[in-house]
């Protein structure tokens, strides 16, 4: 049963019980609620040596401080994505490079990445889009030739797979977000994990000061444990209750999710004006972390687009615009900050004309799909987008697919 918030009975439940209990609220050496957490992720997810952290922010920030990059040092990242996939990059002296991506799905292009890099590039960042995997095999190739680190952050791609591979197994660090619109949900928090033993310890000695730094290995780290790197970023220990007992939901909630908007995709495909996501056959896509079709309007009708939003809304479904826009419309990625301690390393490089994000931007469409939503009103959303296409009729009409 799902409670008002979106959130099952049992976790309300289970905060309470966490609470009358007396359990201690904040917990500094990763032990109790926040030692289960980390447990039940890995073997959730099919990852090791998992760090909670306050937020995904967070956790790529200890990501990047964790790779110990040089000073200046580039990170190629997709143009498509939410800023703080690169942003705690800038609070490690490093320079962004936006590339573009690939049409069909909004993912870092392989071929972008081979032709951003320079004798300066370090990293290579990747967004599992809206929880459709990267070409990771491909990524990863070039990684290895050039000696690049790799970071996934897979936020939006709970339990998807990139050729029957969890995602997250393959970079050197790979990060997740559990805030409050998140397929797995602590309200504010997040979590890496790493094979590299190394990286997970510089990471614990980035926001984890005495306590869990203490049990650190590399007596190097170790000898910095009572301060740590002067950040705090531990998770709070009821946060880790709420998704300690959502993560018991997820792979239902997944599952019902894929029904669902495989449906609505099946449905989609057989109505002109419209077309689905699409996916490859070579992925499993998690949870579809937000559902985007793509309307198809006339070319010479600039306000197409906007009145048949209105109209599908009209008609009950929850449509609208997607709100976040590619990053090189962002002030933060075509300027440096007014602030001195970003003017010796900030320095965007914007490797455009992003042809390809344009083209997936294009007429894409948001339709808000939620944990109450049934198979029945899935099928009413199809029959709204049939019924407001057809009366739009016109030459946009024809071009589903």
């Amino acid at each position: 049963m799902v409670g008002g918030s979106g959130i099952a009975e049992s976790t309300i439940e289970e905060v309470t019980r966490y609470l009358k209990q007396g359990n201690p609220l904040s917990i500094g050496d990763g032990s109790g609620i926040i030692e289960r957490l980390e447990r039940r992720l890995e073997e959730l997810l099919g990852i090791e040596n998992v760090l909670t952290c306050s937020s995904g922010t967070a956790a790529l920030h200890s990501a990047y401080l964790a790779l110990d990059l040089p000073t200046g040092s580039e990170v190629i990242a997709p143009v498509t994505t939410f800023h703080a996939s690169v942003t705690p990059a800038l609070q490690c002296g490093l320079a962004p490079v936006l590339v573009d991506v690939d049409p069909d799905n909004g993912n870092i292009s392989p071929a972008a990445v081979r032709e951003a890099i320079t004798d300066r590039t370090r990293c290579v960042v990747v967004t599992h889009n809206l929880g459709h995997p990267v070409e990771l095999d491909e990524i990863a190739a070039i990684c290895r030739e050039h000696g690049l680190n790799l970071i996934e952050d897979c936020s939006h791609a709970y339990l998807s797979t990139y050729r029957g591979r969890p995602v997250g197994t393959v970079g050197d660090v790979a990060v997740w977000s559990m805030q409050a619109a998140k397929t797995l949900v602590a309200g504010e928090g997040g979590f890496l994990a790493t094979k590299d033993r190394t990286l997970f310890e510089r990471a614990c000695l980035a926001g984890h000061y005495r306590g869990r730094s203490e049990r650190i290995t590399d007596p190097e780290l170790r000898a910095f444990s009572d301060t740590g790197m002067g950040l705090k970023y531990r998770l709070h220990p009821l946060a880790a209750v709420i998704a300690w007992s959502e993560a018991a939901h997820l792979v239902e909630r997944v599952e019902r999710r894929q029904k669902l908007l495989s449906r609505l995709s099946a449905r989609l495909e057989d109505i002109p004006g419209v077309r689905p996501p699409r996916v490859r056959e070579d992925v499993g896509m998690g949870g579809w972390f937000s559902y985007r079709p793509t309307l198809v309007t006339s070319g010479d009708d600039a306000t197409c687009y906007e009145r048949t939003v209105k109209a599908l809304q009209r008609a009950g479904v929850p449509a609208h615009r997607p709100s976040i826009g590619s990053l090189d419309s962002m002030p933060l990625f075509t300027r440096t900050p007014p602030l001195r301690h970003a003017e010796a390393t900030w320095r965007p490089r914007l490797c455009g004309p992003f042809e390809g994000a344009r083209a997936y931007e294009k007429d894409r469409l948001s339709v808000t799909v939620t944990a109450e939503d049934t198979v029945d009103r899935i099928e009413a959303y199809a029959d709204a987008f049939a019924d407001v296409l057809r009366e739009r009729g016109g030459p946009a009409a024809g071009g589903g697919r």
